[in-house]
């Protein structure tokens, strides 16, 4: 990890940029999952102001504190929180993704001062671009120390996830059920090589690397 400050006391922060998946603890005892390349940067008197600024993708447990509100700021938005679980995913810079899974967030478009409430196990799309948000559902997904555990999830829907996290290029072929469900756990930290290799001994699959694409055959 990489870590600056600022030269001024009164306008003192630090900047944290992850080489590698790994957890980082907040100065309140936050922590944040964050994915290799993603960089977080707050206040050095975080527990007065707890503000932090997220580029890339990373994952917030927000421990509570009645007295003061949480806030990680992305594109021309925010997200407010007390205690809580949700992760920010900014791959795609027109389709800001955030996925909540315990607790209740509020998120704040800027330019538009338009604030939507989320309940866990809702996915929130936003473009900084026009201000535009959709909202939806997701199911059979949790997170648990380190792990997200899925049961019974859809294979098509996992490998976008998958893909999403690692900068993959996962292709399931025509013959098999996308439709087939996986139940297991991948730590936030474990190699695609591994997650792929527990997927498929879990469904009974193969893979193969033809030009930089992975393909899950029968």
């Amino acid at each position: 990890m990489h870590l600056n400050e600022g030269s001024t006391p009164m306008d003192k922060y630090i900047e944290i940029t992850a080489q590698k998946s790994r957890m980082y603890l907040l100065p309140d005892s936050s922590k944040v999952w964050m994915q290799p390349g993603s960089s977080i940067r707050f206040a050095e008197d975080f527990k007065k102001h707890r503000n932090v600024w997220l580029k890339g993708n990373s994952l917030f447990e927000v421990h509570k504190n009645m007295g003061r509100k949480f806030r990680v700021y992305i594109d021309k938005a925010f997200i407010e929180v007390k205690g809580t679980c949700f992760l920010i995913k900014q791959n795609n810079p027109s389709a800001n993704e955030i996925t909540l899974f315990n607790g209740s967030i509020e998120f704040n478009v800027e330019s538009t001062q338009h604030k939507i409430e989320m309940k866990p196990l809702q996915e929130l799309v936003y473009n900084p671009a026009d201000a535009g948000t959709q909202l939806r559902q997701i199911e059979n997904i949790e997170w648990q120390n380190g792990r997200y555990n899925f049961t019974q999830f859809n294979l098509e829907h996992l490998t976008r996830i998958i893909n999403q996290m690692y900068g993959s290029h996962i292709i399931i072929s025509d013959k098999v059920n996308k439709n087939c469900a996986f139940t297991g756990s991948i730590r936030y930290d474990e190699s695609l090589e591994d997650v792929i290799d527990k997927i498929c001994f879990s469904l009974n699959l193969r893979k193969k690397e033809i030009n930089h694409e992975i393909i899950i055959y029968n």
